[in-house]
């Protein structure tokens, strides 16, 4: 027992006792702010480690930067070039229909003048044959014609007519006038009398006069026909053909 204690104590106390040791002891705070200092060192080495292997590759972060700022002011000037060429355009483009506009009222007013042009000289024919009853064969003479379309109601025309006696006016004229519209209705032509009787067998619209005959009305025209061209057609009393006749294109 006691040799078994005498050993306990030698192996505690003695040579073969275990080490001691001694340690300093190290703040809390110090050692957080160690380990922060060594993660700031570690993070900026991979940074620098990082850096360092782009400039190796070929790559330089300034020459980036600089290459980015470049692209972005290109950017913007090509946008503000894209905005100075739409405003360019619209103004080119309103100059256009404004110059359209302009042809456009140009073409009319020169096809006014024309009509008017054209029948001012009818009118001065027309006077002229008045003033001068004995000169000419004799008979009636279709002065003018005029088919137009009546844009207020669909598939109606209106026409005008004027109507001479030629020569010698002595005596009324008494006859008969048609009016003949040639068109097409699909692939098929047709021909319709103004006023609505039979084509070429008269007689028409009565007339007598002994100087001139105005003559004026409107038609409708069946769904799907095209007119191409209208023919007047003057009748002598009892006549089963037109002795005067005049065609002109719709």
């Amino acid at each position: 027992m006691l040799s078994h204690l005498r050993r306990g104590l030698k192996s505690r106390f003695g040579i073969a006792a275990p080490r001691m040791l001694v340690r300093t002891h190290i703040p809390l705070p110090f050692r957080i702010a160690s380990v922060v200092v060594l993660v700031l060192v570690g993070w900026w080495g991979a940074i620098w480690v990082y850096d360092t292997g782009m400039r190796l590759a070929g790559f330089e972060k300034s020459r980036a930067q600089e290459v980015v700022r470049e692209l972005s002011q290109r950017v913007a000037e090509l946008e503000q070039e894209n905005k100075d060429l739409r405003a360019e355009n619209t103004r080119v483009k309103q100059q256009v229909e404004i110059e359209q506009v302009t042809q456009k009222n140009l073409t009319q007013s020169l096809k006014t003048l024309q009509e008017e042009n054209a029948t001012v000289k009818e009118d001065m024919a027309f006077f002229r044959n008045l003033l001068s009853p004995d000169k000419g064969a004799g008979g009636v003479s279709i002065y003018h014609v005029k088919v137009e379309r009546n844009n207020m109601v669909a598939g109606e025309y209106r026409y005008r007519l004027l109507l001479l006696k030629a020569g010698s006016r002595e005596q009324e004229f008494s006859g008969s006038v048609q009016l003949l519209v040639s068109g097409v209705q699909g692939d098929s032509p047709v021909t319709i009398s103004v006023p609505e009787t039979k084509v070429g067998k008269g007689p028409g619209l009565p007339v007598t006069f002994k100087y001139y005959q105005r003559l004026e009305g409107s038609f409708r025209l069946p769904e799907g026909v095209v007119p191409k061209s209208a023919q007047v057609r003057v009748y002598e009393p009892g006549a089963a053909q037109p002795k005067w006749t005049r065609t002109t294109n719709l």
